[in-house]
């Protein structure tokens, strides 16, 4: 089978449906299954709006990321969607990532609101026939995203 950028049509369906993993278990506080799509030795780095860095390291920190989630009384009805993949793999079952992703905040009556835009930058590993989060990094759509064009930053 061909590949493109290193990886198969199976390996990047596969890596989909890692996001869609991911996705549903946060959106559904499946706390284990969210700590499913990680190796045991990951590292989460959020920085949204407090341009803040929040890091959770291991399998327990991304279990505390989804629990902090869970329990916050703004978080159920919210969507995360990702999008857009770029991927390049190495062809051994190593990947570098970077998507645009952002969450919708479904509660209540239509129209729902955007509370989050952003993008990943994630490296992904296959272990034992999946593909699993070995970084994520998520920031918000500012700053050094955007180099092609003349102004510094929006």
């Amino acid at each position: 089978m061909p590949l493109l950028n290193g990886l198969s049509a199976a390996d990047r369906i596969d890596i989909e449906d890692l996001y869609s993993r991911y996705a549903w278990a946060l959106d559904t506080g499946d706390v284990e299954g969210f700590a499913d799509t990680f190796v045991p030795q990951s590292l989460v780095e959020v920085c949204t709006y407090t341009r803040i860095p929040n890091r959770y390291e291991g399998r327990q920190g991304a279990i505390d990321l989804a629990e902090s989630l869970r329990v916050w009384d703004r978080f159920p009805g919210c969507q995360h969607y990702t999008g857009q993949l770029q991927l390049v793999g190495d062809g051994f079952g190593r990947c570098e990532a970077r998507s645009y992703t952002f969450m919708t905040d479904c509660r209540g009556e239509a129209p729902y609101q955007i509370r989050f835009v952003g993008r990943t930058r994630d490296r992904l590993v296959r272990c034992a026939g999946i593909w699993l989060y070995e970084e994520r990094l998520i920031q918000l759509w500012e700053g050094d995203v955007s180099p092609g064009f003349p102004a510094p930053g929006f």
